[in-house]
């Protein structure tokens, strides 16, 4: 097997073994088909193993395929990640922190400037991932997260917990004879976030809201679905309905006026907020002073 086997071609085998297509493989790179073949073929020729059976429509990967790609898409990342970090090198200490997305845009990001001001030694690179990171790869140093507390071989640090209730701009409130949220269901539309795979199991749906204070669902019920709380928040601070605000997620907008609280009544979420991170990453100073940053504005 020839050792010279060059990047491009294992970059562009794993865009075929995500698409299955040699065709969508040469849109994707901007190359022609014919020439994503003949990479193909080459890496074969150097290894010595199949990677991809033919078929009609596209291509299927052989076993020594699917071995490669376990492999090679997560180096490829590596690579490209190596490659942006040695362009834009600082002497700063720098930390990968990985956030759930509605939490990092709603809560995180407006206190991030006195995390700046705090520590301007410490360089942060911010990823808005749902579900728990791999930190096999050494790429992240930690992630904010929603869960049960349990991560096999990480270490996880109770931040604090949650609870759910409804809101919506104030001015669908104002002026109205029934502002209760029996009567605000009949006339808007419920926001409604379709939890992820992970987060689902710990949130709050709105069937579960009803159900719970004995209200009964219109049978006309006019309903607007989201992959993110973010979006369903951003849609209520748009008037565009009622949603099941978060709390950590809404405390700053009910603060700013641009969303109200609807009920006194709440429910706790059965997950919390962790910051999950492998053992090396809490023997890092750097890391141990955002830890404790973190832990510090969670507690308010």
């Amino acid at each position: 097997m020839s050792s010279n086997i060059s990047f491009s071609a294992i970059h562009t085998f794993t865009v075929v073994a995500k698409e299955l297509s040699f065709t969508r493989t040469a849109e994707i790179l901007h190359i022609t088909p014919s020439a994503v073949s003949h990479q193909m073929k080459l890496l074969e020729k150097q290894m010595g193993v199949t990677l991809f059976h033919r078929q009609s429509k596209g291509v299927r990967l052989s076993l020594a395929g699917e071995a490669l790609q376990r492999h090679a898409t997560s180096g490829v990342k590596n690579i490209q990640h190596g490659i942006l970090q040695s362009q834009f090198a600082s002497q700063k200490e720098k930390l990968v922190i990985a956030v759930i997305p509605s939490l990092c845009q709603l809560w995180l990001m407006p206190r991030l400037v006195d995390f700046c001001h705090k520590f301007p030694q410490i360089e942060l690179e911010l990823a808005a991932v749902d579900q728990l990171v791999d930190f096999t790869t050494g790429q992240y140093d930690g992630h904010i997260h929603f869960g049960s507390g349990d991560y096999k071989g990480c270490e996880a640090k109770f931040l604090r917990n949650e609870k759910v209730y409804p809101v919506c701009h104030p001015d669908l409130v104002k002026g109205v004879s029934d502002s209760s949220l029996e009567g605000l269901i009949k006339e808007h539309q419920l926001l409604i976030y379709k939890g992820g795979i992970e987060d689902e199991p710990g949130g709050v749906s709105w069937g579960a809201w009803l159900r719970n204070f004995s209200i009964e669902k219109p049978s006309e019920l006019n309903q607007m679905w989201f992959s993110h709380v973010s979006m369903a928040l951003f849609a209520a601070k748009l008037k565009q309905g009622i949603a099941l605000g978060w709390h950590q997620m809404v405390i700053d907008d009910i603060s700013n006026e641009q969303l109200c609280r609807l009920t006194d009544s709440e429910i706790s979420t059965s997950f919390n907020y962790y910051l999950v991170a492998p053992s090396r990453s809490w023997k890092n100073k750097s890391f141990s002073h955002f830890s404790l940053w973190l832990e510090e504005k969670m507690s308010f």
